[in-house]
């Protein structure tokens, strides 16, 4: 647990919109009988510094399969563009002071991850903070599905990029590579300002709604996590997840 003096109220948020046009209704596909995104409810609720967990959605199935299964659940617009967005508009109706916006396709989440981005904030100039994770794997690192960020020496991000940044076109082993984990935590203040801010070049070109924050001046702190998780994009990717509940749960039932 994160010691914190003057201690914030931290407010998790899981964004989940039905649709998709991979996996349309991915929120309430089951996972040994649970919709996903009551697993990664469980794994955000296990987090010692998150004071309360919300999960942001725009659709009545998920709202009411979230009260149904117990889970704190907050209606938002649909207009909300963006993950963030949907957090500004939680932050709106629900008093924090920081903000950790939580993928809702990540059912295997490790907790501490959600740890390690709220930690960040012991240092008390950060007002944004994300996680990045070191990538050796040759297919990975050049795949355009791989976000990847460079840093300064104050781990303050410098870009992002689907392509392979930095480069190492000499022999590719020059510089560290670094897949950008999608974990974010705003301060208040700095949420309210990130969503009224109109979007950016970069942002349009990669893609990345963080290159908005340093299109316009501000800073990303992203801290290098030790774990790392597993996203459902695809139906064919649950029966890998249900497995490795199973093993590490001790589940030996199909469901629940």
């Amino acid at each position: 647990m994160i010691d914190m003096s003057n201690k914030m109220k931290i407010i998790g948020v899981i964004p989940a919109r039905y649709q998709s046009s991979r996996f349309p209704g991915k929120p309430l596909a089951l996972i040994l009988g649970k919709p996903m995104i009551w697993w990664v409810y469980q794994q955000c609720i296990k987090v010692p510094e998150l004071d309360e967990v919300y999960v942001a959605t725009d659709d009545e199935r998920i709202y009411k399969t979230c009260e149904q299964l117990g889970m704190r659940v907050v209606m938002t617009s649909e207009q909300c563009h963006t993950g963030t967005d949907r957090v500004g508009e939680v932050a709106e109706k629900i008093a924090g002071d920081l903000y950790v916006n939580i993928q809702g396709d990540e059912p295997l989440i490790e907790p501490q991850m959600i740890s390690d981005v709220i930690g960040i904030f012991r240092d008390e100039k950060v007002y944004y903070g994300s996680l990045r994770k070191q990538i050796t794997d040759e297919e990975e690192i050049s795949a355009q599905s791989t976000v990847k960020v460079v840093v300064d020496k104050n781990e303050d991000a410098l870009y992002f990029s689907r392509s392979v940044i930095p480069s190492n076109v000499k022999d590719g082993r020059l510089a560290r590579v670094y897949r950008h984990v999608g974990i974010y935590a705003y301060k208040r203040e700095f949420l309210q300002t990130f969503i009224q801010l109109p979007p950016t070049e970069l942002e349009a070109g990669e893609g990345l709604e963080q290159l908005r924050a340093l299109e316009n001046g501000y800073k990303l702190r992203v801290h290098e996590t030790q774990f790392d998780t597993i996203g459902v994009d695809l139906p064919e990717h649950i029966p890998m997840v249900e497995k490795l509940i199973r093993s590490r749960d001790n589940i030996n039932c199909t469901c629940l």
